[in-house]
């Protein structure tokens, strides 16, 4: 997909990064670091912003997941272990995007 706004969407990324915000739990404050989302050998430019923490709980679930995220010897095992080890990441996106629709419930409730 083209981007119509390259710009404007380096100008945003750019401020994601300057916040330092974990795009999982919204933490900021901590240490945030590039997570390689399906894997710096399989895709060096797919990153998000992750704290320790949260870097740490997905790394340790690609490895349960068996997520290679070593250099493969063909395309199809590369793009095989680059979609397993970004479906983690997007599980842990999804609870995460499930609990801020949570918190925003309980708002509503307040008086």
């Amino acid at each position: 997909m083209m981007d119509k706004k390259p710009i404007e969407t380096a100008r945003r990324r750019t401020r994601r990064l300057e916040q330092g915000r974990c795009l999982l739990c919204g933490r900021t404050g901590f240490l945030i670091e590039q997570d390689h989302t399906a894997g710096q050998n399989h895709d060096e430019f797919l990153t998000a912003p992750l704290c320790l923490a949260c870097h740490a709980m997905v790394t340790e679930l690609r490895r349960r997941a068996d997520a290679d995220m070593r250099a493969q010897r063909n395309l199809r095992l590369t793009v095989k272990c680059a979609l397993n080890a970004t479906a983690v990441f997007l599980r842990m996106l999804a609870d995460a995007m499930h609990r801020w629709a949570q918190l925003l419930s309980e708002e509503e409730s307040l008086p």
